[in-house]
Parts: C-alpha cells; sequence; structure tokens
C-alpha cells in the first residue's frame, strides 16, 4: 500500500466489492429521499438525523464471539447521519455490540452496531453509534490487529 492514497485504495476496494442487498419495494425510492429525517413519537435518538443516501464500505473489526464474521470489506448504503451515529443498510445481519470501520470518500469512521432490523431476504436496517471519527488515511486499511479498539 506504500505510495498511494486514501482515495485510491478507497476506488480499488470499491471497484472490487459486491453490493448485495436488495431493496425491498418499501423502499423502492430510497436514493430519492434526502434532507432532514422527521422523528417519529416512539423514536429514541438524541438528536437530528439527515438522509444521506451513498454507498460506502464496512468492514467488520470486532463482533459476537459465537459468529464468525470475515473482514472482507462489505458493499452497504448509508440511510442518514447525526452527530451520535448513522443508520445503514446491508446484505448482511449485524448485532449489538459488534464494531465496524465506515470507508467514505472524505472521512472514515469506526461504529457500534446498537440495532438490526430484516427489510428483506438481503436487506437489513442497521443502527450504530460513533466510535470515532477520523480524517482520510491508509490507516482505514490497516489490518486489524494494528487497529487501536
Amino acid at each position: 500500500m506504500l505510495g498511494r492514497n486514501y482515495s485510491q485504495l478507497l476506488a480499488q476496494l470499491i471497484g472490487q466489492t459486491h453490493w448485495g442487498i436488495e431493496l425491498p419495494e418499501c423502499l423502492e425510492r430510497f436514493f430519492q429521499e434526502t434532507g432532514l429525517a422527521h422523528s417519529s413519537p416512539m423514536d429514541e435518538r438524541r438528536g437530528g438525523r439527515v438522509r444521506i443516501r451513498t454507498r460506502a464500505l464496512l468492514i467488520p473489526e470486532g463482533g459476537v464471539p459465537a459468529i464468525h464474521r470475515s473482514t472482507t470489506p462489505l458493499g452497504i448504503y448509508t440511510c442518514d447521519f447525526s452527530k451520535q451515529g448513522i443508520g445503514f443498510l446491508a446484505s448482511e445481519q449485524f448485532y449489538p455490540t459488534e464494531t465496524v470501520r465506515l470507508l467514505l470518500p472524505t472521512f472514515w469512521m469506526r461504529l457500534e452496531v446498537v440495532r438490526c432490523r430484516y427489510l428483506g431476504k438481503t436487506c437489513y436496517d442497521n443502527g450504530s453509534t460513533l466510535l470515532e471519527r477520523h480524517e482520510p488515511s491508509v490507516a482505514a486499511f490497516e489490518p486489524l490487529e494494528r487497529c487501536h479498539h
């Protein structure tokens, strides 16, 4: 990876990644919905959310001991962002307390999954809290054992 920068490495990984998410009919306008997200009466979030729908890469870091998780990057769709966390759609089920790296073109972050809801055969709606936010750097691609937890 020497001599390569964050943008080049991210572009290479995106080119090698398959997005296996099949959006259910209820989300057919998923990518058209942007801007402020309205709260519902049952919403337990601490702050406002902004819908930002884009592709991103997710790298599992630490998980549930009984479940083996590959560290191969997974293509996901972002749903919404807040000061404390992010929602995302994935083709796999994640479990509360799992930690993941989320790589975006302008920054990367570490997250802890707090909820997961089944939407379809290969579509899970996940909520996560922000653990760390980082400026673009090749550290996002370092082997997991070298990444601090």
